[in-house]
């Protein structure tokens, strides 16, 4: 949106740098190519500003070069050169500078004072709906520490990437992938990282199952693999487990010490030196976790993104979806407000560039058909999670339904209903529910 020429409005704002700026990057012409395209016609106050750089963007994107003369043909001929302040004062402009070497002064000056009347404009805008008491606080609190938090972001976002840039950064994931490298964040399991080259960034991945199938066990096995294997600095949001009892899970898996002896006080001496040992790894591994009551899709952006800025996630785990609640929003039922969330994990994946694994239910039609397996129509609310995803695998222990079943015994099954960037198919993994561990089979007896 224009803003109006209000010289005497008291929102930051500095016209004489403005200006300045201007006429440097008609000054310095295509030396100043890199000025314009990191550079937002929003960032300055005045309209006529605003204008004026609207017109060289497209001068540069349709004829390849910045030049006062083109560029007054060009708004005369669009009907914009009034609006611009006129011929003379565009004129004017390439005259006020003799050099272009101030421009990237120039350009700060521009930038601090656009991004200063951004922070005013979400204050006031919370101001109002505190006073109009419509909303939650914390919802307020909340939206405020985002917004506030994508100011910060945008400063350093570049939106638009050329082709060649993209090709690049492809080429160079290939080279990567060619000497061994993994892109991805590495889950200790072997043929799903085959498949998937670890969880990329920017993607949403859904593990889902039906109750008892070790959905929560699964995700914290790769959540522990990252950090603790990899050092990759991992954030848990849970609303189902506290904080303590994700760390005595993590610890009976890492220690190799059944959960039960741990909770139970019955914890023998070989188990309690292992235990002590696993500790002492495991403090120091970058794991976050958050069980705050109330956390929703909101809470949850707000919280991952000061995380990241402060740890540099490598890979979020939410547990679990149907749980969430959108927060600072409303939706006219539930299947939209899952909507809602799915798109707002994925929309933190692309933002963060990080995978956010998030856990999901099954649906009880699972129980209902002769064959248990899970398809992915399963999925509670499937729709928008079915599309949002980039990776879906489902869990399925046949041993749960017949635990009679030799064949079944310690065993599960890992689906991989959806892959956007690869083949699916299945794996299997043994299974251990009293170390809460999943692993390569056959399943070790004494090692992490």
């Amino acid at each position: 949106m224009i803003t109006q020429d209000f010289a005497e409005s008291n929102l930051p704002h500095n016209k004489e740098a403005e200006e300045f700026l201007l006429g440097s990057i008609l000054f310095g012409g295509m030396a100043s190519k890199a000025i314009v395209d990191q550079f937002r016609s929003d960032f300055f106050y005045f309209a006529r500003h605003q204008v004026i750089f609207q017109q060289i963007q497209f001068l540069l994107a349709e004829e390849g070069v910045i030049e006062p003369v083109l560029l007054i043909d060009q708004m005369e001929r669009n009907g914009l050169l009034e609006n611009a302040g006129g011929r003379d004062f565009v004129q004017e402009l390439g005259k006020k500078v003799r050099t272009s070497t101030n421009a990237l002064e120039y350009g700060s000056i521009v930038q601090q004072t656009a991004r200063r009347r951004a922070v005013i404009e979400v204050c006031q805008d919370v101001e109002t709906r505190a006073k109009q008491g419509q909303a939650p606080a914390d919802d307020l609190i909340e939206e405020a520490s985002t917004l506030i938090l994508q100011l910060a972001d945008n400063s350093r976002r570049k939106n638009v990437t050329h082709m060649n840039e993209a090709l690049e950064n492809v080429f160079k994931l290939i080279d990567a992938r060619e000497r061994g490298e993994n892109a991805g964040v590495l889950t200790g399991f072997k043929d799903l990282d085959d498949k998937t080259s670890g969880l990329q960034p920017t993607d949403l991945v859904i593990v889902a199952g039906r109750p008892s199938m070790g959905k929560t066990t699964f995700s914290l096995n790769i959540a522990l693999h990252a950090a603790l294997k990899n050092k990759v600095p991992v954030a848990i949001f849970s609303l189902e487990m506290s904080h303590d009892q994700i760390a005595a899970n993590m610890l009976s898996n890492a220690a190799v010490v059944p959960a039960h002896h741990i909770y139970k006080n019955q914890i023998t001496d070989p188990e309690w030196e292992r235990l002590t040992n696993r500790a002492v790894d495991l403090s120091k591994a970058p794991i976050f976790i958050d069980d705050s009551p109330g956390l929703n899709a909101l809470t949850i952006r707000s919280r991952a993104r000061l995380l990241h800025q402060k740890h540099n996630l490598g890979l979020i785990v939410i547990d679990y979806l149907q749980l969430l609640e959108l927060g600072g929003g409303r939706a006219e039922n539930r299947q939209q407000e899952i909507s809602q969330i799915s798109r707002s994990l994925k929309q933190l994946a692309r933002e963060l560039e990080v995978p956010v694994l998030t856990i999901s239910q099954l649906s009880r039609a699972v129980e209902s058909r002769e064959s248990k397996k899970p398809q992915m129509s399963d999925l509670r609310e499937s729709g928008a999670i079915e599309q949002d995803a980039d990776l879906i695998m489902l869990l399925f222990r046949e041993e749960y339904y017949k635990p009679d079943s030799e064949e079944a015994k310690g065993l599960a099954e890992v689906i991989i209903a959806k892959h956007r960037k690869g083949s699916v198919g299945s794996f299997k993994l043994s299974f251990r529910g009293e170390t809460l561990t999943f692993a390569e089979p056959p399943l070790p007896s004494d090692t992490f």
